[in-house]
């Protein structure tokens, strides 16, 4: 079994005229709630994060990072614009204990995709995988965490 956490890159500002997109930051909101998630994911053997290169995810990957004393690396393929599919992952070397933090619909659609169902993965959430198999229904959900709950952790 590989465990595979998919992270939504936390709450960034706005889309504004005249800022690429690529580079809209987190917001102190959003920064703080991957803190607290980034807390919740310790103990569950994460072992290396891969980001895209916008920089509100490699901002909640250098979070993630320093929380988790891991390294990250940053990957084209998790941008928005992504056309990988589940069966792609192991080929991109995506293996147990990876944190990745992209956008959404990939994230989304990809947990679905391998867990069945309908999720909603907020900015700042992120869902844990279990996958037997790198194909449609071959995962299995463990746990979605979204803002609402990691705001617990802030009080």
């Amino acid at each position: 079994m590989t465990l595979i956490v998919f992270f939504r890159h936390g709450k960034a500002e706005p889309k504004m005229p005249g800022v690429d997109d690529r580079e809209r930051r987190l917001t102190e909101e959003g920064a703080a709630d991957v803190e607290c998630a980034a807390r919740l994911l310790r103990g569950m053997g994460v072992v290396r994060i891969l980001t895209s290169p916008y920089r509100r995810a490699i901002q909640t990957a250098e979070i993630l990072a320093r929380t988790l004393d891991l390294e990250y690396s940053v990957v084209e393929w998790l941008a928005p614009d992504s056309d990988v599919s589940v069966e792609d992952l192991p080929r991109l070397g995506v293996g147990d204990g990876y944190v990745l933090v992209g956008h959404n619909p990939w994230m989304e659609d990809t947990v679905t995709e391998l867990a069945g169902g309908f999720l909603e993965l907020k900015a700042g959430g992120f869902a844990v995988v279990e996958v037997e198999s790198f194909k449609a229904g071959g995962g299995k959900l463990l746990s979605l965490v979204n803002p609402g709950v990691i705001s617990i952790c802030q009080r």
